[in-house]
């Protein structure tokens, strides 16, 4: 019984990270989405002028600046996932529900980044040791 309340705890724990990176994400995603709408419909002129030119790398530029600002966050995610401790006596049955879990939590917060952008949750969690060996996130462009 207390194993599962230590269980719930680190849900709970999980979920506060995940709402604190997923409003880094939508901040980012918000920067995003109308530098990235731009740059489609000057990439779609078949002869761009030469500012046109110029202004395709400035906003390449832009977007490769926010690159980075989200692969920031997401070395704060897998630290902070690293930092809490699944309980060691937790039942084998819930721990493998985990993966699955963070990846609907995810999925259900709709993290808005644009189109021609997903997000996909990887995480591997080692059931013998209780562990999460590692945590991340994909993002494509």
């Amino acid at each position: 019984m207390a194993d599962d309340i230590k269980l719930e705890n680190y849900k709970k724990s999980a979920a506060k990270i995940l709402d604190a990176w997923g409003a880094k994400i939508a901040e980012v995603g918000k920067k995003l989405a109308p530098i990235q709408e731009e740059l489609d419909k000057l990439q779609a002129n078949d002869s761009p002028s030469d500012d046109d030119k110029k202004k395709i790398e400035d906003l390449k530029r832009k977007c490769a600046e926010l690159k980075k600002q989200l692969d920031s966050a997401n070395v704060e995610l897998h630290t902070d996932f690293m930092l809490i401790d699944i309980p060691p006596a937790a039942d084998e049955k819930e721990l493998v529900k985990l993966p699955g879990w963070l990846k609907d939590i995810i999925k259900r917060k709709g993290l808005p980044l644009g189109k021609n952008v997903s997000i996909a949750p990887t995480i591997d969690i080692d059931f013998k040791k209780k562990k999460v060996k590692s945590f991340g996130v994909k993002i494509t462009f």
